[in-house]
């Protein structure tokens, strides 16, 4: 019996600890008010100002995708996607993110490259 228990302990503890370790972070920290712009776009109109995203560490997002109007919403990061769920209209966005300067709005594919 306590062979057994010599040899099922460092296997738990081994699988407790893999697991744990093996959680995936989100790939993105917003600790200052970090802004987006849309990368290579070319304009239509004097109002197409093509996409942009302004993400807040208290958690508030503002979208403007194209054109002149912003929408203001609350964002979550979970993992490689950056979810904004709209206030005035109960729309939703969602962002994949490639990098800690890129992410790509995901129904149109619109890229966008964080301002330095």
């Amino acid at each position: 019996m306590k062979l057994i228990k010599f040899i099922c302990l460092p296997i738990v503890l081994f699988l407790l600890i893999l697991t744990s370790s093996g959680c995936k972070k989100d790939k993105l920290e917003i600790n200052e008010i970090k802004e987006y712009y849309q990368v290579d776009h070319v304009p239509v109109n004097p109002f197409d100002g093509g996409w942009a995203l302004t993400l807040r560490p208290d958690g508030v997002a503002d979208v403007l995708p194209g054109g002149d109007i912003s929408y203001r919403g609350n964002y979550k990061i979970n993992g490689s996607k950056i979810k904004i769920k709209i206030q005035q209209n109960s729309g939703s966005y969602t962002f994949e993110i490639i990098s800690d300067t890129e992410i790509k709005e995901k129904k149109l594919g619109a890229h966008l490259r964080l301002r330095q």
